[in-house]
């Protein structure tokens, strides 16, 4: 069974997979160590985001988040309560 994204966030943030390099008021930038390689991530306040996975580059302009996105949204969330 495949996971979901949101299945697959939860389980890099569970496993300690997201490293946040710098959090400041205009973006999060993380490092995201997914199954298959590591992945350069960027979470911006407005919702948007960038991130360096062949599913982001397919889908430039989506509203949902991808799972490495997803994931450096939870770890944030996660270290400031």
């Amino acid at each position: 069974m495949t996971e979901t994204r949101e299945q697959k966030a939860q389980r890099l943030v569970d496993e300690g997979r997201v490293d946040i390099i710098e959090e400041t008021e205009y973006a999060i930038q993380a490092s995201v160590n997914a199954d298959q390689r590591r992945y350069l991530t960027i979470l911006y306040p407005n919702g948007r985001f960038w991130c360096e996975c062949e599913w982001s580059r397919y889908h430039p302009n989506a509203t949902d988040l991808c799972a490495h996105a997803l994931a450096v949204k939870l770890a944030a969330e996660r270290s400031n309560p």
